[in-house]
């Protein structure tokens, strides 16, 4: 079995490649898992680098990663809903009872898994369980859907982008921000306007939106506030909010911890296998191939998988 351990906190290029044995068992509540694929995301970065390691200490060594696709081999007392053989996405970060899904075989929370989608390849759905459930979960706040108008900062990107499509699918006008190259690409996706976010512009003639999902880093939230209507909502991934300046502005406003539990990971993969959703992948490599995945991931748009058992 192949398996990318961090060893020690540091560089990416520390990560070690272990060709050591994996998990063959599970304890109540958990699934084992023959992995297909799994994707990287900004937390995996971090957690190499240590950049969590005070607030969230880890016994080294210990598997990276996060999000994985595959097929059940085994499952735990207590599971219901999965059978051995069934094609599964899901979460395994170590942070949250996996194993880590950097590797050919993992054992994850049932929890955090869900029925993969029928529409993609499973392969491909590696690339949707965290960046997927932000969108599911942060459009459940600003629900209801049909008859509003969005803001999404952050289209291009791949929460926002996934946002994009599902918000239209509930009927909403969607406003989005993105890059000067993503333009086009999330106009494609059905946004209604579309605006490089590097010209603000257009911002000033924003008003009485019924909520702001905002992907996006560096946002100050307070020069939104006022774009909501009295009672509107803005729900941010990586923002942190004044509730006082919010309470002050009239509106809710929010951050995110994204939960990928069954619940809402199913919401997603239905949307997926309803036709209505595009997957944005920049690259799949192999497993072994981990420090070069890293490096496209900071470089390129979409996603980035590294594939197990090549």
């Amino acid at each position: 079995m192949t398996a990318i351990h961090v060893t020690q906190y540091g560089p990416l290029s520390q990560l070690v490649v272990s060709d050591e044995g994996g998990p063959t068992g599970v304890g109540e509540g958990q699934l084992l898992v023959k992995v297909a694929a799994a994707s990287i995301n900004a937390i995996d970065a971090g957690m190499a680098e240590g950049a969590m390691a005070d607030d969230a200490p880890l016994e080294l060594p210990f598997t990276l990663g996060g999000d994985y696709s595959g097929t059940v081999e085994k499952v735990g007392p207590g599971v219901g809903g999965f059978a051995v053989g069934d094609p599964v996405i899901g979460q395994a970060i170590v942070l949250m009872g996996g194993s880590g899904s950097f590797a050919d075989r993992l054992v994850a929370p049932a929890l955090f898994a869900a029925h993969a989608p029928r529409a993609v390849p499973l392969i491909e759905a590696a690339s949707l369980p965290l960046v997927g459930a932000s969108a599911v979960q942060a459009l459940g706040t600003l629900s209801p859907l049909r008859g509003t108008t969005l803001l999404v900062l952050g289209g291009g990107g791949s929460i926002g982008s996934i946002a994009v499509q599902l918000a239209k699918a509930g009927g909403a006008r969607v406003i989005a921000s993105a890059a000067g190259p993503d333009l086009d690409f999330v106009s494609s996706l059905g946004a209604d306007e579309v605006h490089d976010y590097a010209d603000d512009s257009w911002l000033a003639g924003l008003k009485n939106l019924d909520g702001i999902l905002d992907a996006s880093p560096g946002v100050d939230p307070t020069l939104y506030y006022p774009m909501l209507r009295e009672g509107g909502t803005m729900v941010s991934l990586l923002t942190q909010h004044d509730a006082d300046a919010a309470s002050a502005a009239g509106v809710m406003a929010s951050t995110q911890m994204t939960l990928p539990v069954t619940e809402t990971l199913d919401r997603l993969v239905a949307a997926v296998d309803a036709g209505g959703l595009t997957l944005r992948i920049a690259e799949a490599l192999p497993l072994e191939q981990v420090a070069e995945a890293f490096e496209v991931d900071v470089t390129t748009a979409g996603k980035v998988l590294l594939v197990a058992g090549r």
